[in-house]
Protein backbone atom coordinates (compact mmCIF):
# COMPACT_ATOMS: atom_id res chain seq x y z
CA UNK A 1 0.00 0.00 0.00
CA UNK A 2 1.42 3.19 -0.40
CA UNK A 3 0.54 6.09 1.03
CA UNK A 4 0.60 10.19 -0.10
CA UNK A 5 0.52 13.80 1.24
CA UNK A 6 -0.91 16.30 -0.95
CA UNK A 7 -0.35 20.07 -0.55
CA UNK A 8 -0.84 23.60 -2.69
CA UNK A 9 2.48 25.76 -3.50
CA UNK A 10 1.00 28.63 -5.36
CA UNK A 11 -0.73 28.38 -7.81
CA UNK A 12 0.55 25.05 -8.67
CA UNK A 13 -0.51 21.05 -7.14
CA UNK A 14 2.17 19.70 -5.80
CA UNK A 15 2.61 15.78 -4.31
CA UNK A 16 5.01 14.14 -2.13
CA UNK A 17 5.66 10.44 -1.45
CA UNK A 18 6.08 10.32 2.18
CA UNK A 19 6.59 6.20 1.85
CA UNK A 20 5.58 2.63 0.27
CA UNK A 21 4.68 -0.04 1.58
CA UNK A 22 4.10 -2.76 -0.65
CA UNK A 23 3.65 -5.50 1.81
CA UNK A 24 2.19 -3.99 5.28
CA UNK A 25 3.12 -5.48 8.21
CA UNK A 26 1.78 -6.39 10.61
CA UNK A 27 -0.95 -8.71 8.75
CA UNK A 28 -3.60 -10.23 10.08
CA UNK A 29 -5.58 -13.55 8.59
CA UNK A 30 -8.64 -15.27 11.30
CA UNK A 31 -8.31 -18.92 11.34
CA UNK A 32 -10.69 -21.67 12.72
CA UNK A 33 -12.65 -24.49 12.15
CA UNK A 34 -15.87 -26.00 14.30
CA UNK A 35 -17.17 -29.19 14.59
CA UNK A 36 -21.52 -30.74 14.91
CA UNK A 37 -21.54 -33.97 15.75
CA UNK A 38 -24.11 -36.70 16.49
CA UNK A 39 -23.13 -39.89 18.42
CA UNK A 40 -25.25 -42.89 18.59
CA UNK A 41 -23.39 -45.34 21.71
CA UNK A 42 -24.04 -48.32 22.39
CA UNK A 43 -22.46 -48.36 25.71
CA UNK A 44 -24.95 -49.37 28.69
CA UNK A 45 -25.89 -46.30 29.97
CA UNK A 46 -24.22 -43.93 27.59
CA UNK A 47 -26.85 -41.38 26.13
CA UNK A 48 -27.05 -40.46 22.29
CA UNK A 49 -27.44 -37.00 21.05
CA UNK A 50 -25.48 -33.67 19.68
CA UNK A 51 -22.39 -31.90 20.82
CA UNK A 52 -19.91 -29.30 19.64
CA UNK A 53 -17.10 -31.63 19.59
CA UNK A 54 -14.60 -28.96 18.79
CA UNK A 55 -14.56 -25.09 17.79
CA UNK A 56 -11.57 -23.55 17.64
CA UNK A 57 -10.93 -19.46 16.40
CA UNK A 58 -6.98 -18.07 15.52
CA UNK A 59 -5.74 -15.61 13.82
CA UNK A 60 -2.61 -15.86 12.20
CA UNK A 61 0.22 -13.86 9.76
CA UNK A 62 3.29 -11.82 9.90
CA UNK A 63 4.77 -9.23 11.78
CA UNK A 64 7.97 -8.91 9.30
CA UNK A 65 8.82 -10.64 6.37
CA UNK A 66 10.60 -12.86 8.74
CA UNK A 67 8.64 -13.33 11.44
CA UNK A 68 5.56 -14.88 11.64
CA UNK A 69 2.86 -15.92 14.30
CA UNK A 70 -0.05 -17.88 15.09
CA UNK A 71 -2.79 -17.75 18.07
CA UNK A 72 -5.84 -19.64 18.43
CA UNK A 73 -8.57 -20.37 21.38
CA UNK A 74 -10.47 -23.49 21.77
CA UNK A 75 -12.51 -23.99 24.78
CA UNK A 76 -13.46 -27.58 23.72
CA UNK A 77 -9.44 -28.70 24.25
CA UNK A 78 -10.02 -31.75 26.48
CA UNK A 79 -6.19 -31.19 26.89
CA UNK A 80 -7.01 -27.86 29.29
CA UNK A 81 -7.29 -29.50 32.83
CA UNK A 82 -7.13 -26.06 33.98
CA UNK A 83 -9.99 -24.92 32.03
CA UNK A 84 -7.87 -22.33 30.03
CA UNK A 85 -8.85 -21.86 26.62
CA UNK A 86 -5.38 -21.06 24.85
CA UNK A 87 -4.35 -23.59 22.70
CA UNK A 88 -1.77 -22.24 20.04
CA UNK A 89 0.59 -19.16 20.64
CA UNK A 90 3.43 -19.31 18.88
CA UNK A 91 6.25 -17.26 16.44
CA UNK A 92 8.11 -18.35 13.81
CA UNK A 93 11.36 -16.93 13.16
CA UNK A 94 12.68 -17.00 9.29
CA UNK A 95 15.66 -14.89 9.40
CA UNK A 96 17.97 -17.72 10.93
CA UNK A 97 20.29 -19.06 8.47
CA UNK A 98 19.89 -22.98 6.95
CA UNK A 99 16.67 -23.24 10.48
CA UNK A 100 13.33 -22.50 10.98
CA UNK A 101 12.69 -21.61 14.68
CA UNK A 102 9.15 -21.83 16.74
CA UNK A 103 9.19 -20.19 19.92
CA UNK A 104 5.96 -20.62 22.11
CA UNK A 105 2.90 -23.12 22.98
CA UNK A 106 3.16 -25.37 20.01
CA UNK A 107 1.57 -29.17 18.45
CA UNK A 108 5.63 -30.65 18.65
CA UNK A 109 6.58 -32.82 15.95
CA UNK A 110 5.71 -36.30 17.15
CA UNK A 111 4.01 -39.40 15.20
CA UNK A 112 2.51 -38.70 11.70
CA UNK A 113 -1.26 -38.87 13.03
CA UNK A 114 -0.26 -35.92 15.71
CA UNK A 115 1.07 -33.51 13.40
CA UNK A 116 -1.56 -34.06 10.99
CA UNK A 117 -3.57 -30.69 11.72
CA UNK A 118 -7.24 -31.60 13.38
CA UNK A 119 -9.26 -30.26 10.81
CA UNK A 120 -7.59 -32.86 8.31
CA UNK A 121 -8.04 -35.90 9.93
CA UNK A 122 -9.40 -38.76 7.93
CA UNK A 123 -11.42 -40.32 10.41
CA UNK A 124 -13.24 -38.28 13.31
CA UNK A 125 -11.35 -40.21 16.38
CA UNK A 126 -7.58 -40.90 16.51
CA UNK A 127 -5.93 -44.17 17.03
CA UNK A 128 -5.98 -45.45 20.54
CA UNK A 129 -2.28 -46.07 20.73
CA UNK A 130 -1.40 -41.68 19.86
CA UNK A 131 -4.36 -40.71 22.19
CA UNK A 132 -3.08 -42.17 25.14
CA UNK A 133 0.80 -41.80 24.00
CA UNK A 134 1.29 -38.49 22.19
CA UNK A 135 -0.82 -36.71 25.36
CA UNK A 136 -0.67 -33.93 25.35
CA UNK A 137 -0.33 -32.52 21.49
CA UNK A 138 1.09 -29.05 22.73
CA UNK A 139 4.03 -28.19 25.16
CA UNK A 140 5.87 -24.82 25.74
CA UNK A 141 9.67 -24.48 24.78
CA UNK A 142 11.29 -24.04 21.07
CA UNK A 143 11.07 -26.07 18.28
CA UNK A 144 14.48 -26.04 15.44
CA UNK A 145 13.35 -27.85 11.95
CA UNK A 146 14.84 -28.18 8.56
CA UNK A 147 13.81 -29.62 5.13
CA UNK A 148 16.79 -30.64 2.94
CA UNK A 149 16.93 -32.42 -0.47
CA UNK A 150 19.68 -34.47 -1.77
CA UNK A 151 19.11 -35.64 -5.31
CA UNK A 152 15.76 -37.53 -5.34
CA UNK A 153 15.80 -37.77 -1.11
CA UNK A 154 14.16 -35.22 0.69
CA UNK A 155 13.80 -35.35 4.49
CA UNK A 156 12.26 -33.13 6.83
CA UNK A 157 14.22 -32.74 10.18
CA UNK A 158 13.26 -31.19 13.47
CA UNK A 159 14.17 -31.40 17.68
CA UNK A 160 12.26 -29.27 20.34
CA UNK A 161 12.69 -28.79 24.03
CA UNK A 162 9.92 -28.22 25.53
CA UNK A 163 8.88 -28.18 29.50
CA UNK A 164 7.34 -31.41 29.62
CA UNK A 165 4.22 -30.70 31.43
CA UNK A 166 1.67 -29.80 28.56
CA UNK A 167 -0.02 -26.07 27.35
CA UNK A 168 -0.91 -23.46 29.69
CA UNK A 169 0.91 -25.47 32.69
CA UNK A 170 4.59 -24.25 33.82
CA UNK A 171 7.34 -26.92 34.33
CA UNK A 172 6.70 -28.88 37.34
CA UNK A 173 10.41 -30.13 37.66
CA UNK A 174 14.17 -28.48 36.00
CA UNK A 175 14.34 -31.43 33.94
CA UNK A 176 13.12 -30.45 29.71
CA UNK A 177 11.65 -32.86 27.64
CA UNK A 178 13.39 -33.13 24.40
CA UNK A 179 11.54 -34.28 21.31
CA UNK A 180 12.86 -35.08 17.57
CA UNK A 181 11.35 -36.97 14.29
CA UNK A 182 13.05 -37.16 10.89
CA UNK A 183 11.14 -37.88 7.86
CA UNK A 184 12.59 -39.03 4.53
CA UNK A 185 10.87 -39.29 1.15
CA UNK A 186 12.91 -41.01 -1.87
CA UNK A 187 10.07 -40.62 -4.32
CA UNK A 188 7.37 -38.37 -3.97
CA UNK A 189 4.34 -40.66 -3.40
CA UNK A 190 6.50 -42.08 0.16
CA UNK A 191 7.61 -40.94 3.09
CA UNK A 192 8.75 -42.96 6.03
CA UNK A 193 10.75 -42.03 9.25
CA UNK A 194 10.83 -42.11 12.96
CA UNK A 195 9.97 -40.12 16.23
CA UNK A 196 11.58 -39.99 19.55
CA UNK A 197 10.27 -38.31 22.90
CA UNK A 198 12.55 -38.37 26.31
CA UNK A 199 11.39 -36.17 29.57
CA UNK A 200 9.91 -36.26 32.87
CA UNK A 201 6.44 -36.23 34.57
CA UNK A 202 5.19 -34.76 38.26
CA UNK A 203 7.69 -33.04 40.68
CA UNK A 204 8.89 -36.59 41.52
CA UNK A 205 10.69 -36.95 37.79
CA UNK A 206 8.96 -39.73 36.27
CA UNK A 207 10.72 -41.02 33.13
CA UNK A 208 8.34 -40.30 30.70
CA UNK A 209 9.93 -41.80 27.30
CA UNK A 210 8.30 -42.38 23.71
CA UNK A 211 9.35 -44.03 20.56
CA UNK A 212 7.95 -43.91 17.11
CA UNK A 213 8.09 -45.52 13.46
CA UNK A 214 5.62 -44.04 10.74
CA UNK A 215 5.23 -44.82 6.84
CA UNK A 216 2.88 -43.51 4.37
CA UNK A 217 2.41 -43.81 0.43
CA UNK A 218 -0.32 -41.48 -1.48
CA UNK A 219 -0.53 -41.99 -4.80
CA UNK A 220 -3.50 -40.01 -6.48
CA UNK A 221 -6.92 -41.82 -5.14
CA UNK A 222 -5.01 -44.23 -2.50
CA UNK A 223 -3.90 -43.66 0.32
CA UNK A 224 -2.01 -46.42 3.00
CA UNK A 225 -0.44 -45.48 5.97
CA UNK A 226 0.47 -47.00 9.65
CA UNK A 227 2.69 -46.56 12.79
CA UNK A 228 3.83 -48.16 15.94
CA UNK A 229 4.63 -46.68 19.32
CA UNK A 230 6.18 -47.55 21.97
CA UNK A 231 5.96 -45.65 25.24
CA UNK A 232 7.33 -45.90 29.47
CA UNK A 233 5.98 -44.09 32.09
CA UNK A 234 8.66 -45.06 34.85
CA UNK A 235 8.24 -48.79 35.16
CA UNK A 236 4.93 -49.14 32.87
CA UNK A 237 5.49 -50.41 29.28
CA UNK A 238 2.87 -49.72 26.36
CA UNK A 239 3.00 -49.89 22.80
CA UNK A 240 0.08 -49.85 19.83
CA UNK A 241 -0.01 -49.32 16.15
CA UNK A 242 -2.91 -48.82 13.73
CA UNK A 243 -2.72 -48.79 9.91
CA UNK A 244 -5.52 -47.28 7.87
CA UNK A 245 -6.36 -47.00 4.00
CA UNK A 246 -8.45 -45.10 2.28
CA UNK A 247 -10.04 -44.68 -1.44
CA UNK A 248 -11.72 -41.66 -3.13
CA UNK A 249 -14.37 -43.57 -4.71
CA UNK A 250 -16.30 -40.94 -6.49
CA UNK A 251 -15.66 -37.46 -6.62
CA UNK A 252 -15.63 -35.55 -3.66
CA UNK A 253 -16.21 -39.05 -1.52
CA UNK A 254 -13.86 -41.01 0.41
CA UNK A 255 -13.81 -44.58 1.80
CA UNK A 256 -11.40 -44.99 5.02
CA UNK A 257 -11.12 -48.03 7.09
CA UNK A 258 -8.52 -48.35 9.76
CA UNK A 259 -7.46 -51.23 12.65
CA UNK A 260 -5.94 -50.10 15.78
CA UNK A 261 -4.47 -51.69 18.92
CA UNK A 262 -3.70 -50.46 21.99
CA UNK A 263 -1.97 -52.34 24.97
CA UNK A 264 -1.89 -49.91 27.90
CA UNK A 265 0.69 -52.29 29.85
CA UNK A 266 2.86 -55.20 28.47
CA UNK A 267 2.86 -56.94 31.83
CA UNK A 268 -0.71 -57.48 31.55
CA UNK A 269 -2.37 -59.78 29.91
CA UNK A 270 -5.67 -58.70 29.82
CA UNK A 271 -4.49 -55.41 28.60
CA UNK A 272 -5.31 -54.97 24.94
CA UNK A 273 -7.71 -53.42 23.10
CA UNK A 274 -8.53 -52.94 19.51
CA UNK A 275 -10.90 -51.47 17.45
CA UNK A 276 -12.06 -51.00 13.60
CA UNK A 277 -12.79 -47.47 12.01
CA UNK A 278 -15.13 -47.28 8.94
CA UNK A 279 -15.38 -44.29 7.12
CA UNK A 280 -17.14 -42.38 4.22
CA UNK A 281 -16.58 -38.81 4.06
CA UNK A 282 -18.21 -36.43 1.62
CA UNK A 283 -16.42 -33.00 0.59
CA UNK A 284 -19.84 -30.51 0.32
CA UNK A 285 -17.09 -27.62 -0.66
CA UNK A 286 -13.38 -27.77 -0.41
CA UNK A 287 -13.95 -26.32 3.28
CA UNK A 288 -17.09 -28.23 4.40
CA UNK A 289 -17.23 -31.60 5.38
CA UNK A 290 -19.17 -34.27 6.21
CA UNK A 291 -17.35 -37.22 8.29
CA UNK A 292 -19.52 -40.91 8.53
CA UNK A 293 -18.02 -43.23 11.10
CA UNK A 294 -18.47 -46.75 12.89
CA UNK A 295 -16.10 -47.83 15.03
CA UNK A 296 -16.26 -51.71 16.24
CA UNK A 297 -14.33 -52.15 19.76
CA UNK A 298 -12.92 -55.31 20.04
CA UNK A 299 -12.88 -57.75 23.39
CA UNK A 300 -12.75 -60.63 24.76
CA UNK A 301 -15.19 -61.23 26.52
CA UNK A 302 -17.45 -59.13 23.86
CA UNK A 303 -19.37 -55.79 25.36
CA UNK A 304 -21.44 -53.74 23.72
CA UNK A 305 -19.80 -50.59 23.44
CA UNK A 306 -19.61 -49.73 19.51
CA UNK A 307 -19.99 -45.83 18.31
CA UNK A 308 -21.63 -44.61 14.95
CA UNK A 309 -21.14 -41.19 14.24
CA UNK A 310 -22.13 -38.04 11.91
CA UNK A 311 -19.92 -35.03 11.78
CA UNK A 312 -19.82 -32.04 10.17
CA UNK A 313 -16.70 -29.52 9.94
CA UNK A 314 -16.33 -25.79 8.51
CA UNK A 315 -13.23 -23.90 8.58
CA UNK A 316 -11.41 -21.53 6.90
Amino acid sequence: MKKWFLGFAGLGLWTVQLFSLENDFPNIKPTGFAKARYTVDATAGAKDGFSIAQARLGIKGDITKDVSYTFSLEKTNKEAENSKSLYDAYMDIKSISYFAVRLGQFKYKFSLENVIPDADLELINKSDVVSNLVSPTRDIGIEISKVLSIKSLKSDLSVATVNGSGSNCSDDNDNKAIIGRILLSPVNDLSFGGSIYSGTISTNTTAKDRLGFEIKYQLKKLLCKAEYLHGKDGSIKKEGYYLTGGYEILPKIFFFTRYDMWDSSLKVIESKNSRWTFGLNYFIDKNVLIRNNYERKVESPSIKNDLVMSELQIKF
